[in-house]
């Protein structure tokens, strides 16, 4: 085994709601490095958002500069988010995705059939690393997405179900999708929301207009398995962005089952498909928006690419699946 390395697993204890769950996921650990001793590891319990960045940068601060360290991320995207934004900039970093919470949609990138893989820990050990492009919002960076609109407003009202049921949705899975479906319809319905004025730059093309929905993805999964930006790939170097025409409250329930399938250029008079390297976006009214599943409001924003910004741990030698090229979506077969 490799002794250069430094292993750093974060765990976030709400993806472990029962005691019993986070012992097995130590022991697991544990039980590894005594099998194999050698290789210098820490494991840490984020204690709040944006604990595991500092907990990072601190391990990085006292690396010596011929050390590689590997972060793993056991938890959904609040905790791969923190990861991330620990490690961005830093040399000899890597980032492993161990999927224990709620969303963790990141890792579908990969293929659906390999989601489980990457709760193996010898496996996010032993296994290589892929260059993988990030996404750069303000002062924050993310690896899936960020959209503004519909889709952040729905975000944001099921945040405010998710905290008030918090134990009861860990308890039984099927309240996540039921918490989403009830504040999708509720944004649907806020004509605030999906009509709102927006001035875009896109590569410096003028898109601003009236639209229900701006949708910027790096990876095309969100949301326990959606995939609205089927399109989108985490290595080729552009964001792939989807803008939803303004619509009414029965447009958005007609056409968003097949939207959040990844069947948007289905409805080519309501949505359009676009590939970009950076996109600003403001509006008078405040911008609702969701950046891996970090819910905010702002006046601007700028997002654009960062090319193979960070490493992450592919199991099993495992590449980046292109679920529908982009010329399938605009041409689509008869």
């Amino acid at each position: 085994m490799d002794e250069t390395r430094i292993h750093l697993f974060v765990i976030n204890p709400k993806s472990f709601p029962l005691q019993t769950d986070r012992s097995r996921i130590l022991s697991r650990i544990e039980d590894y490095f005594k099998k194999n001793p050698g290789p210098e590891y820490t494991i840490h319990i984020s204690r709040y958002p944006r604990d595991a960045v500092s907990v990072i940068r601190n391990q990085i601060g006292r690396m010596d500069p011929d050390r590689i360290l590997r972060v793993y991320a056991l938890g959904g995207d609040g905790i791969i988010f923190d990861c991330l934004n620990g490690i961005i900039g830093a040399p000899n970093t890597e980032l492993a995705l161990m999927p224990y919470g709620t969303g963790s949609d990141f890792v579908r990138s990969f293929g659906d059939e390999h989601y489980e893989e990457f709760r193996n820990i010898e496996l996010q050990i032993t296994s290589p690393v892929i260059p993988t492009d990030v996404i750069h919002c303000g002062n924050n960076c993310a690896l899936n997405f960020c959209m503004v609109g519909l889709e952040a407003a729905s975000v944001i009202r099921t945040l405010s179900l998710n905290r008030r049921f918090e134990k009861l949705r860990f308890r039984f899975s099927a309240l996540n999708s039921l918490f989403y479906v009830i504040g999708g319809v509720r944004a649907a319905f806020d004509q605030s929301v999906i009509g709102q004025r927006y001035e875009i730059d896109a590569d410096g093309e003028d898109l601003s207009g009236d639209y229900s929905l701006i949708n910027i993805a790096n990876g095309p999964c969100y949301g326990s398995g959606k995939s609205p930006v089927i399109t989108a790939v985490p290595d080729d170097g552009k964001l792939d962005m989807i803008i939803g025409q303004k619509v009414s409250s029965l447009q958005v329930l007609r056409f968003i089952t097949g939207y959040l399938k990844g069947h948007y250029y289905k409805y080519p008079s309501l949505c359009s498909l676009r590939r970009v390297k950076k996109v600003s976006i403001s509006s008078e009214s405040p911008l609702l928006v969701n950046l891996d599943g970090e819910a905010f409001f702002d006046s601007e924003l700028t997002i654009e690419i960062i090319p193979r910004a960070v490493r992450i741990v592919t199991v099993n030698n495992l590449a980046y699946r292109r679920r529908r090229e982009y010329h399938e979506t605009n041409h689509p077969a008869p």
